[in-house]
């Protein structure tokens, strides 16, 4: 087996350094934005809650209107929104870590499409199958879409372009079966929106509940796995000799990957971009060291998704965008922007 693929764009020395002065501001300044966001997405939405009455709903937790729109709606679907952003964040970062490949996100290499289908698979099968079910499938998708980048990668000498250029043939095919399975459902129109497009439409506890356990091994592996990361991009070489394997990390990361990227298509569909976004928006505030970028990518995974989803809802209120909609708006010019300082 060979080693990583080649690129013009590898990550500059690991200053390692670089960015340890600014990562407790950073995270200080993220528990802020999140708290902010918490409160707003509890405060608005088809009804306008005053703060007033969240904070009573949060403490008191009784039979009261806002109670049941604050326990029972907003506050899982702010979880389910926040976890699935920290997980495609991850997934991302990852990836991009292992490809040494900028451009690298669980949809565009396809990992995402691949969970979606088997995610797919089980709703038209059993429409009914509980949100745990639906978790296993999708990660299951998502470990078999890690494998095929694995296969594509690493068995041969493959450029990131080139790596690219597959995930994305790869996405459409998987695209593609998912929206013929979905149509051959009587249940198409309800189905297929919120979940090609992204959003968290009628997300609660149950898909809370579904997803923290396969997110908590999966981050810490991912963290497990960083002190590895930064080895590994200075060569394969280079790592092997300072006593990391390779292939191994390589394995253990993309297992990661595929968990976390299905945990997150279960949930809300096909949210784009997201793991393409969020850790070149990390970088700057924390640097190139993967034990502080993982982290900080999650964390602004978890801001975006949270944001993008109460942006859905209101700008259209009552009725809602899928969150996926705004990902994409805010994602597709930043992947233009990548591709010209890239060349």
């Amino acid at each position: 087996m060979t080693g990583a693929p080649a690129t013009t764009s590898a990550p500059p020395a690991l200053r390692l350094g670089h960015g340890r002065g600014r990562s407790a501001a950073t995270i200080v300044a993220g528990g802020l934005a999140l708290l902010t966001l918490a409160l707003l997405s509890l405060m608005f939405g088809a009804v306008t809650l005053p703060p007033r009455d969240v904070f009573a709903a949060l403490v008191e937790r009784g039979d009261g209107f806002a109670a049941t729109v604050v326990w029972e709606i907003r506050l899982p679907r702010l979880l389910d929104a926040m976890l699935v952003g920290a997980a495609l964040a991850t997934a991302g970062a990852l990836l991009q870590s292992i490809t040494r490949n900028p451009l690298a996100d669980p949809t565009i290499l396809g990992v995402s499409a691949a969970a979606g289908l088997a995610n797919a698979v089980a709703l038209v099968a059993a429409p009914l199958l509980a949100p745990w079910a639906l978790t296993l499938a999708a990660v299951g998708g998502g470990l078999f879409g890690a494998g095929l980048i694995f296969v594509i990668a690493w068995q041969g000498v493959v450029s990131p372009l080139r790596l690219t250029l597959a995930g994305v043939a790869l996405a459409a095919l998987f695209g593609a079966a998912i929206v013929a399975l979905l149509a051959s459902s009587r249940t198409f129109l309800q189905l297929s929106l919120g979940f090609l497009a992204g959003g968290l439409y009628g997300s609660g506890w149950a898909d809370f509940h579904a997803m923290w356990p396969w997110f908590v091994p999966a981050f810490a592996l991912a963290l497990l796995a960083a002190d590895r990361l930064n080895v590994l991009a200075l060569g394969d070489e280079i790592a092997a000799g300072l006593g990391v394997a390779p292939t191994s990390t390589r394995v253990a990361v993309l297992a990661a990957t595929g968990v976390l990227t299905g945990i997150a298509v279960a949930v809300a569909g096909l949210v784009s971009f997201v793991g393409l976004v969020c850790p070149h928006l990390a970088r700057p505030l924390v640097g190139h060291d993967w034990r502080r970028l993982l982290p900080a990518s999650a964390l602004t995974g978890a801001l975006l998704v949270g944001g993008a989803d109460l942006v859905a809802r209101l700008v259209l209120r009552p009725a809602e965008l899928p969150a996926g909609i705004v990902t994409a708006a805010i994602g597709a010019p930043f992947l233009l922007y990548l591709l010209r300082v890239q060349r």
